[in-house]
């Protein structure tokens, strides 16, 4: 499971559940995710804030602490490490993580270039109980990587230090934390698909994440006929090397070829333990009432898939606080809207006309992590049931909606919320 739902008792869940009955929070977050920095010392020209570079930005110390002070009164049990920039080079990152250590949060994941993974560093995230790190190497040559990155080639041998920091601090703390070292494929270097993966294998990383970019330009795209090349070339890593590949290759259209070769391989590979076992859909987007964003900005975001929209900010740190937004009209709105696609199954029918934050992955099972993998699978179990209780009468008032005002008003029976 993300971001720490393990840590959670049973009646901060049963007050999650109550608040998406509700439509509003009665509790939380409980999980904070920081985009501490815009800047990075990197420039990857399939970077999504490539554009943004010239106007980075990052949060102020005293913002930032305040903030955290403030969720922890809250509930904050955990924090998570990401954003457009590289986290790992923050200015105020010792401040941040001596207050992590001193309230014993938990750093739940992060994702990293791997450059600024110096050996304390490191073994200070693993002594944090971190539990999954990603660390972007995107090629294993390394005038591939100046090149992708547009840097100096020596930055390739601190990445590939960064990395081994990890594996060895969490052989010396006799953590458990999992290892991924992703790697990115375009019309460029995809025929090198099978050397990376063997250069990595030594590294002794849990997982080699091979990944796809979503944006690129067609030029850089594979062609119909590399596409075909390329299948094959995934079917023989696939059949040497399944039990430590994850692959995102949704952005060429191949994800599910990947998926069905490493199932005729090793089903385990794609068997989530935490999904539920049943035939349709009973996995929904709860992380409204769980976990905030805080973007380098000081905007609060309810999911980092909008954390470099200013429209989709909760609120700002620099003038509210994290309460303030946390238990803000903005922030009842996602869950109003989380709890609509509920209530509907997502079915498109139903979608609302100005529905400010349903993206399309909230509309597909498995297309985002925390529509399937965020709570336990009793909790997505227990409002299912909820949801086939109330959903009927709640499909129904919707479809009223849409009838001239007149008839709505007639129905008196139906209310919007329980």
């Amino acid at each position: 499971m993300l971001y720490g739902w393990e840590l959670i008792s049973e009646e901060e869940k049963r007050l999650i559940a109550e608040g998406i009955r509700k439509g509003k929070a009665f509790c939380g977050p409980y999980h904070i995710v920081l985009f501490p920095t815009d800047r990075c010392n990197l420039d990857c020209f399939f970077c999504y804030t490539e554009g943004l570079r010239r106007q980075a930005k990052e949060i102020e110390w005293d913002v930032l602490q305040r903030a955290l002070a403030e969720g922890v009164a809250m509930g904050v049990k955990s924090v998570s490490f990401g954003g457009g920039g590289e986290p790992l080079i923050y200015s105020a990152l010792t401040p941040l993580l001596n207050f992590i250590e001193a309230r014993n949060l938990k750093i739940d994941s992060i994702k990293t270039n791997g450059t600024a993974l110096t050996d304390t560093v490191a073994l200070r995230l693993i002594r944090s109980g971190l539990r999954r790190i990603t660390i972007s190497l995107n090629e294993t040559d390394p005038v591939e990587y100046a090149g992708m990155g547009r840097v100096s080639p020596h930055l390739f041998r601190r990445a590939m230090e960064g990395i081994d920091n990890i594996i060895k601090a969490k052989r010396t703390a006799k953590s458990d934390c999992e290892v991924s070292v992703q790697i990115f494929i375009w019309r460029e270097n995809y025929r090198r698909l099978p050397q990376m993966i063997e250069a990595l294998l030594p590294t002794g990383a849990d997982f080699i994440y091979v990944n796809t970019m979503e944006g690129l330009p067609v030029e850089k795209k594979m062609t119909g006929a590399q596409k075909e090349e390329f299948r094959g070339i995934l079917r023989g890593v696939i059949e040497r090397n399944t039990p430590r590949l994850q692959f995102n290759l949704t952005a060429e259209g191949l994800q599910q070829y990947a998926e069905a070769e490493q199932y005729r391989v090793y089903p385990q590979a794609i068997d989530l333990p935490d999904i539920c076992r049943t035939d349709k859909r009973v996995e929904f987007c709860y992380i409204g009432w769980y976990a905030a964003v805080i973007e380098a900005s000081g905007d609060v975001y309810s999911c980092c898939h909008f954390a470099t929209d200013a429209a989709k900010s909760l609120g700002n740190l620099h003038m509210r606080t994290l309460r303030d937004i946390w238990y803000g009209e903005r922030a009842n709105d996602f869950r109003r809207e989380m709890r609509h696609l509920l209530l509907t199954d997502a079915d498109m029918r139903f979608l609302p006309r100005r529905a400010r934050f349903i993206h399309p992955l909230c509309l597909e099972r498995t297309a985002c992590a925390f529509n399937y993998y965020l709570c336990d699978p009793a909790f997505y179990l227990d409002m299912n049931r909820w949801s086939k209780k109330h959903g009927r009468a709640y499909r129904l008032f919707q479809g009223l909606k849409s009838l001239p005002s007149r008839a709505v008003h007639r129905i008196k029976k139906f209310p919007k919320r329980d």
